[in-house]
């Protein structure tokens, strides 16, 4: 489990909105997570504040995998142009419980073209169906903070929407390349 955490949180900048500040951040952290890819979650103390993922990101460890995470971190200027690191601390011994945090893919245009194109073939689409299918994924996405990143290997820019869900117990896993788990839990503090 995670035995330490470490935070970085966002310095005001004038003539950029905190929200920016954390894309920045958010963009430079993905390319170092992908070198500890499985073993660093992240969480986000701040989340749904002003409808946002907030000014701080938590990740979390073992006091080795954070301290070999700092050194990257700290050669990358992008991250310390934008967010003050925190030092490495241990997680308290009394938490709130347990949090899940997790990528949601909010389905788009083109899902909803491919789906009236294989629905019209099966002959059953229909307005209706066109209707529901709007109102169930059209407001999926606003629910939920995001990230606007752009990848690296394809060059496009796409949002990273994040799910934080309370769960009752720790559950172990392995975290991708942005932190997060569909199943793997963080303490909540």
């Amino acid at each position: 489990m995670h035995s330490h955490y470490l935070e970085l949180r966002a310095i005001s900048q004038i003539e950029i909105t905190e929200l920016d500040v954390m894309n920045q951040v958010m963009q430079s952290l993905h390319q170092i997570l992908v070198n500890h890819q499985g073993n660093i979650a992240i969480s986000f103390p701040c989340y749904r504040v002003h409808r946002t993922l907030g000014g701080v990101i938590r990740l979390l460890g073992t006091e080795k995998e954070l301290q070999n995470l700092k050194a990257d971190i700290q050669q990358k200027s992008t991250i310390s142009d934008y967010a003050l690191l925190m030092p490495i601390t241990i997680v308290p011994t009394t938490i709130k419980g347990y949090l899940r945090f997790s990528r949601v893919n909010p389905k788009g245009q083109s899902a909803l073209r491919r789906a009236e194109q294989r629905l019209t073939a099966q002959g059953k689409w229909t307005p209706e169906v066109k209707n529901k299918m709007i109102e169930k994924w059209g407001s999926v996405h606003l629910q939920y903070p995001h990230f606007h990143l752009h990848s690296k290997s394809t060059g496009q820019k796409f949002i990273l929407w994040i799910k934080q869900e309370k769960c009752l117990e720790p559950v172990q896993g392995n975290f991708n390349s942005y932190g997060l788990s569909q199943t793997a839990t963080v303490p909540d503090f």
